[in-house]
């Protein structure tokens, strides 16, 4: 997946590889393993089985004709950037080396202490009142695998491992290049954020306390920080900055755009809400290479080969995860008492204020960057989905944004730490990094909550409907007249 990029005048030399590298190939095993286990491990092995093996050829073609031919990784970059992943993962929950935030981390690992415990798929109770879990478990899946074999003691540690090989990869792919570069874009990326204190300012006339999660300023309406995602939901950040880095860096290569059906497969399985707003973007950038699509000579037909093995397994993913979802995702009995007051729709004036200071600002510079579909995309969906309300937490927003925000802020990432190279005047890069400063409060408020909050270790013996106090519907669905019931294992 080779492709060429001309650099504008007075621009810098691109941090982001415009080519696959052996990072990418390892970045890639690392999101699809889950979906051979899942397929394999839900369904009945007559069709599991064979779903799991037509997933695992789809993700071998998935990789490049070249992809075998790499030049040798620069590992004195690899290091670095894995130790700084090793740190930022630390803190983030997993491990519960330090303080985690309990919102999210007593059910997740209650989730994986299930899928330990339990045969696949999980249920809860007998009989016609049984409840199956059937949250999206792709993050889980290779800790809880591992898990039955070594035993819950290890779990925790499992997770941990699990999560940083995610975040070290994504680093290596994405900023392996230059040692010194390489490790100053990670760590832009890690502080990326919105202007979340500028807007709890204006909203309440006040600046953040020590550790106050300062997101929800503008009410029901969240863009999380990369540190926020990192923290509170890895299941959800980890594909979406995954799938929206490779988008935005090979959105030239008519060779893996006409992979991309097999990327949603996996993606899926992480987390459907980060596929919903990978999709438009993907159409977009599809669009502009569609002639190259059904071109024999560019190896077109691809497109073809890639959705008639993606779209098997994909359909029994799809199938499973919406068990229930109609009627009952988006109700009233879908909402926590938190959730409930999040859910009420914000004013006008907070939307626009949202807007601005969450991505606005942002926005215009990335299109003073690039001024590609792809870009002017992800910037009309960044700019329209505030005045969307979906999901318990409006969780569409929140998690739909992931892949349109991890272009932002690679591209933000790639600028300043751009070797003093024209990128439009000192007045510009003044400018940035003030915004990136004021944005990075966000994550610096994370990150002391995690270093000075209560550790507490993980409880191996809470299950998933005592952690969330009871069977939430976007969690559990009734097997009883359940029509894929019939398929899955016992």
């Amino acid at each position: 997946m080779t492709t060429t990029t001309k650099m504008a005048p007075g621009r810098a030399e691109p941090l982001l590889p415009r080519d696959w590298t052996v990072a990418d190939s390892a970045l890639w095993a690392f999101l699809v393993l889950p979906v051979p286990i899942f397929l394999g491990g839900f369904f009945i092995p007559w069709l599991g089985l064979p779903l799991a093996g037509l997933a695992l050829w789809g993700a071998w073609r998935f990789l490049p004709p070249n992809g075998r031919r790499m030049d040798r990784p620069p590992f004195a970059s690899w290091i670095l950037l894995a130790l700084l992943a090793a740190a930022w993962t630390a803190l983030g929950g997993a491990g519960h080396l330090f303080h985690a935030n309990g919102i999210d981390w007593v059910p997740r690992f209650a989730v994986l202490r299930d899928l330990v415990v339990a045969p696949w798929p999980p249920r809860y109770g007998a009989g016609a009142e049984a409840m199956l879990l059937r949250a999206p478990p792709g993050y889980y899946l290779p800790a809880a695998l591992l898990g039955k074999l070594a035993g819950l003691a290890w779990l925790d540690r499992l997770l941990l491992v699990w999560t940083w090989l995610g975040v070290a990869l994504f680093f290596c792919a994405n900023f392996g290049g230059r040692p010194t570069r390489g490790l100053a874009a990670a760590l832009v990326f890690a502080f990326a954020s919105g202007l979340d204190v500028l807007g709890l300012l204006w909203r309440e006339g006040s600046l953040p306390w020590p550790t106050q999660h300062i997101e929800w300023w503008a009410g029901g309406m969240q863009y999380s920080s990369n540190s926020t995602l990192l923290f509170w939901v890895p299941n959800h950040g980890l594909p979406g900055w995954i799938a929206g880095a490779w988008l935005w860096r090979l959105r030239d290569d008519p060779r893996f755009l006409a992979r991309l059906p097999l990327l949603f497969l996996p993606v899926m399985l992480w987390s459907p809400l980060v596929a919903v707003g990978l999709l438009p973007l993907a159409v977009v950038a599809a669009l502009r290479h569609w002639r190259a699509l059904f071109d024999a000579r560019a190896d077109g037909r691809g497109l073809l080969a890639s959705v008639a093995l993606a779209a098997p397994p994909a359909a029994l993913i799809a199938a499973y995860l919406l068990l229930g979802f109609f009627g009952a995702e988006a109700g009233p009995n879908a909402l926590t008492p938190t959730a409930a007051v999040l859910n009420h729709p914000a004013p006008r004036g907070d939307r626009l204020a949202f807007v601005l200071l969450e991505v606005g600002v942002f926005c215009a510079f990335l299109l003073w960057r690039d001024r590609s579909a792809l870009a002017f995309a992800a910037v009309a969906l960044l700019l329209a989905m505030p005045w969307t309300q979906w999901g318990p937490n409006n969780d569409l927003l929140m998690r739909a944004s992931i892949p349109a925000l991890a272009m932002l802020w690679l591209i933000l990432a790639e600028t300043l730490t751009a070797p003093g190279a024209d990128l439009g005047g000192r007045a510009w890069r003044l400018t940035l990094v003030i915004l990136f400063a004021l944005g990075a409060v966000t994550p610096l408020l994370e990150i002391q909550r995690a270093l000075s909050g209560n550790r507490w270790p993980a409880d191996t013996r809470i299950s998933a409907p005592q952690a969330l106090n009871g069977f939430p519907p976007h969690y559990f669905v009734a097997e009883k007249r359940n029509w894929l019931a019939p398929l899955l294992r016992r």
